[in-house]
């Protein structure tokens, strides 16, 4: 006899078609897999924010590859990605709940959408699990920066340590934020990070529930690499043009050295597909080129010869990190927060204090090679894949589901 399945709604930000962000990157891989492998087990259902303007609090259902997904517009407001509650939201989210009647809620990243929606799934006694994918729960600044450029490495492990909150907000207002979230968090049938790194950053700010469920890639067939026009070594940032992802290190580092060998790649998020414009950092030619589709992501790597990721606050993860080893490009990564973790020294790449005197002897390294530096094969077949990842994700959903039977 077939047993009916269990309802599993899923909760993010942003859904496809609107996947914007690497979280939203993350979670539609992982419904993928579901659909495709769990369909006689899970129903999935799906709510989501509106990235343009739908007025706020209305509603638009749609369907995604066979899943119902509830979209919902937000308040636009000052710091719209900081406030931790926003009641109309709480009574929209719970008349999903009341609908929909899932047996399991799965909260990813809920700026905009707040943790009010948090508090309707517990006010009705439904069970839920929420992963992390940023450091919006424990503290006012997702990516640990704060807006003077300070980054907060280990959170905020003591909730009264000096803390510069945002622009307009009271550090009673911060104080009181985090304490609200931190309960809910605890409140979860099981919290999940996205690297052993990031586990542990949360269970020192006090969330006790917290087990890593490490991200896993996509599989795909990776494009041969496309030999460099003019005989250079191409290094390559692309995670984003911003002082958190240590782009202004990446560019003093290459103005700062002489290098014979090498030219860089910088992908402009802010820039359309196609875009290109080119400049020079001392001595090395600069291309600077537009965002890239996923589904072209490969054609990406195959360009680079070694993936530049010198992040300064704690990265949750690195998808980039990842893909750039399983497409064969060698890693310069940080050695604070998970970007760095599946990185094995020598072999697959090299794992660094983010600085530009150890980005600079790395270059200059780089520089002075007769040959390319490329993982080995072994290391590239190892990296974790995106069905790993979810295998044992639907073992902690059948954990608490089997649980709630029993109650």
């Amino acid at each position: 006899m077939n047993l009916p399945k269990k309802k599993i709604a899923l909760v993010n930000v942003f859904f496809a078609p609107q996947a914007i962000g690497g979280a939203t990157r993350v979670l539609m891989d992982n419904v993928h897999v579901l659909l495709q492998e769990h369909a006689g087990q899970y129903e999935l259902v799906g709510f989501t924010s509106d990235h343009d303007f739908q007025p706020a609090h209305s509603v638009e259902p749609y369907i995604y590859s066979g899943m119902r997904v509830y979209r919902t517009g937000i308040i636009h407001r000052v710091n719209m990605d900081w406030h931790p509650q926003d009641d109309e939201m709480r009574k929209v989210f719970t008349q999903f709940l009341d609908f929909e009647k899932p047996d399991l809620v799965h909260f990813h990243c809920i700026q905009r959408l707040t943790a009010s929606i948090v508090e309707a799934a517990r006010e009705r006694g439904i069970p839920y699990v929420v992963t992390v994918h940023d450091a919006w729960w424990i503290s006012d600044f997702q990516f640990l920066m704060d807006d003077k450029g300070h980054v907060y490495p280990q959170g905020h492990p003591d909730p009264f340590m000096p803390v510069t909150p945002p622009d307009g907000i009271t550090l009673d207002e911060s104080v009181n934020r985090r304490a609200y979230l931190k309960d809910l968090l605890n409140n979860a049938s099981q919290v999940m990070a996205v690297s052993e790194a990031f586990a542990q950053l949360y269970s020192n700010n006090g969330v006790h529930n917290v087990v890593p469920n490490r991200n896993g890639i996509s599989p795909r067939a990776w494009l041969p690499k496309i030999p460099s026009a003019n005989g250079r070594i191409r290094l390559a940032h692309i995670g984003g043009m911003s002082n958190h992802k240590g782009y202004h290190l990446f560019k003093e580092a290459l103005n700062k050295g002489h290098y014979k060998k090498l030219e860089a790649l910088v992908v402009d998020h802010s820039k359309p597909g196609g875009y290109e414009r080119r400049e020079r950092w001392g001595s090395v030619p600069v291309t600077f080129i537009g965002k890239i589709p996923q589904r072209d992501i490969d054609s990406l790597y195959a360009r680079m010869d070694v993936l530049v990721a010198p992040s300064i606050w704690p990265e949750s993860y690195g998808l980039v990190t990842r893909e750039a080893t399983a497409a064969g490009v060698w890693v310069i990564a940080s050695n604070i927060g998970g970007i760095g973790e599946d990185v094995i020294s020598g072999r697959t790449g090299k794992v660094i204090s983010p600085s530009v005197d150890e980005l600079v002897k790395e270059f200059q390294n780089i520089d002075s090679q007769d040959n390319v530096l490329e993982p080995d094969a072994e290391a590239r077949e190892g990296i974790r894949q995106v069905r790993e990842q979810v295998s044992e994700l639907v073992s902690i959903y059948e954990k608490i589901l089997n649980k709630k039977e029993e109650n």
